[in-house]
């Protein structure tokens, strides 16, 4: 190879490795930007900052975000991924990054919670973790209490939990039990829960007598709220709205290790998402709508 080709390989190598370097510390740069204006930013791992897809707005430091992912929705927004919002309830609540779903049942949803049976989270956390969220919130993830009354004192919001479970022949059924409304209260309540009423095809693990979660508070290991002289959260091994805990499986807990219960579908679900919307004449109650 004679000099002047050397030459040509070396600049390559050389503005490929700057080009890299520029990426990496633009990368880094944004990470260090949201650190100090998101609420949740350790949820967002420093590779995946760049997912954002409003993330731009963020940098050039937009005056107003959405206050969920139905506005965005409306807004034009139609790619499902991760977004910036800020809720409106109190002033100076926090910008948050969340997942939204864009393309099913109407768009438009923000996720609260994923989970997983493979899930590398121990679940099993304290009051304060899960107040302000864990997680990767492109993955298996809690929001946060707080960020969810946030939510949800906004305005009306329905909830849908979506869950998956394999049959016997390995393929993945889906279903879901929704709930017209879904908000929860503030921390001087304890994060109640308020629910609506119920319907979809997974069955309602919620609002039924074995199961009564209406109007509880939220109970973790260190923080015990339930209705029942055992500690449920410690007895099962995660945080949860909890009545009582007298069987030895909860009968509908998407917030486990290993074992995601909601019974009247399935009792070791293979992944679950709570998801939320603000209710809207667009978005009929029943059935399931993937577009407008």
């Amino acid at each position: 190879m004679d000099f002047q080709n050397r030459l040509l390989v070396f600049s390559v190598v050389i503005l490929s490795a700057q080009s890299l370097t520029s990426y990496v510390a633009s990368e880094s740069m944004t990470y260090n930007a949201i650190r100090e204006k998101l609420g949740n930013a350790k949820m967002v791992p420093n590779g995946d900052v760049s997912k954002i897809l409003n993330v731009r707005d963020l940098l050039l430091k937009k005056a107003r975000y959405a206050k969920d992912c139905n506005e965005l929705y409306r807004q034009g927004f139609k790619e499902s991924g991760l977004y910036v919002i800020q809720p409106e309830p109190v002033p100076k609540t926090p910008m948050i990054v969340v997942n939204c779903e864009m393309e099913y049942g109407c768009g438009g949803w923000t996720v609260f919670e994923t989970n997983s049976r493979q899930s590398k989270l121990t679940w099993n956390v304290t009051w304060t973790t899960y107040e302000y969220g864990f997680g990767d919130v492109l993955g298996d993830h809690y929001l946060g209490n707080r960020y969810m009354h946030y939510i949800t004192s906004q305005m009306w919001y329905k909830a849908r939990v979506v869950l998956h479970q394999e049959n016997k022949a390995k393929k993945i059924i889906q279903r879901y039990a929704e709930y017209d409304m879904f908000r929860l209260g503030s921390s001087d309540t304890g994060y109640k829960l308020y629910l609506g009423a119920y319907n979809g095809d997974g069955g309602d693990g919620m609002t039924v007598f074995n199961n009564l979660v209406d109007n509880m508070p939220f109970s973790t290991r260190d923080q015990d709220s339930d209705q029942d002289s055992a500690n449920c959260a410690l007895k099962y091994g995660g945080g949860w709205w909890f009545n009582s805990c007298a069987s030895d499986t909860p009968y509908a807990m998407l917030t486990q290790k290993e074992a995601i219960h909601w019974q009247p579908f399935c009792k070791d679900c293979t992944k679950v998402q709570l998801l939320v919307r603000s209710v809207n004449m667009y978005c009929p109650r029943r059935g399931m709508i993937t577009r407008y």
